[in-house]
């Protein structure tokens, strides 16, 4: 009877055992939290589009923002459990878990499949500002506390960065809360905010615009893009290591069978040379992974995530 009743479960659901096997045999979608251009879009582009030749089907991007991401993981969560919409979140949306209102949970309520890639957030302040390294900055700060800003979206990763070196260098630097990084990247430009966490690749613009400078990036290693440029660990900073993963997840019960496929294409992406440099071109580091990496890191990144949190909780 048992078997019986999986068996016509698998048929409701569209996943009869032959079918599994078979798969794909329509396009495929990933589901990217926020608009084109950042970093999720980029890997899901550059991934997708090998996949393609390593599937035989048509891979399309689906931009689903808003929300701070709720808007996508939803609709993901309640998509068919049949490896034809996969989602590609960051660790920005693991954090929300823990400081917004989620309906879906990327670990409950999602299949791992591949980890992705990588990329730190860039420490930059307005060429108007006489500091060119975090000593420079942290000294300035304390010799004008609370006069300083920078920016922040009320849960997100850069106000958490703030806060971290806040504490870190004993000093009180105001966030101001923003709602679009688009919104920040004016007020940075325009010396109204001093101090802006953003994306590697976000800062490139305002280096080639002279407009401001980048003092010092958050990863592991210093970025490729940016070699010049010390991590907070070499600046004295180890604890504002903080690098925004990006990894691929499908819905709660998709077949192993199936996410064994689509890890394999994913992991196939990231080998071939055009894509990973293409990746390293917009600051992307490649990072490797399968379903139970993917897991691993997931539940190791909570874990670090609940504990900056509870140091720095968010504000109202």
């Amino acid at each position: 009877m048992k078997k019986v009743m999986a068996f016509a479960l698998a048929i409701v659901l569209g996943l009869t055992p032959a079918l599994a096997q078979d798969f794909p045999n329509r396009a495929i979608s990933i589901v990217v939290p926020f608009g084109p251009g950042t970093g999720n879009d980029i890997i899901a582009r550059q991934v997708g589009q090998h996949m393609m030749a390593t599937l035989g089907q048509s891979v399309v991007v689906d931009n689903r923002p808003g929300a701070t991401g709720n808007i996508a993981s939803d609709y993901v969560a309640k998509s068919p459990p049949n490896g034809y919409t996969i989602y590609l979140p960051s660790s920005s949306i693991l954090l929300n878990q823990l400081v917004g209102t989620p309906n879906s949970n990327l670990i409950r309520d999602f299949e791992p499949v591949a980890m992705s890639g990588t990329l730190p957030y860039a420490l930059a302040v307005p060429s108007s500002l006489p500091v060119k390294t975090v000593e420079e900055l942290v000294a300035l700060a304390k010799a004008k506390p609370g006069e300083l800003y920078y920016a922040g979206y009320i849960g997100g990763v850069p106000q958490f960065l703030g806060e971290m070196l806040n504490r870190a260098g004993k000093v009180n630097i105001v966030m101001v809360p923003y709602k679009s990084t688009v919104e920040a990247a004016s007020d940075f430009a325009a010396g109204r905010i001093q101090v802006l966490f953003t994306p590697v690749p976000s800062s490139l613009p305002f280096l080639a615009s002279k407009q401001g400078r980048v003092i010092a990036v958050t990863g592991s290693k210093r970025a490729s893009i940016l070699p010049d440029v010390p991590t907070m660990a070499e600046a004295g900073y180890p604890d504002l290591m903080v690098e925004v993963a990006y990894f691929f997840l499908a819905p709660k019960g998709t077949p192993r069978p199936v996410v064994d496929k689509l890890s394999g294409a994913i992991t196939a992406a990231l080998h071939d040379p055009k894509v990973s440099s293409a990746l390293a071109a917009q600051g992307v580091e490649k990072k490797e992974g399968g379903p139970e990496e993917t897991r691993g890191y997931l539940a190791d990144e909570l874990r670090r995530w609940e504990v900056i949190v509870k140091q720095s909780p968010p504000a109202r």
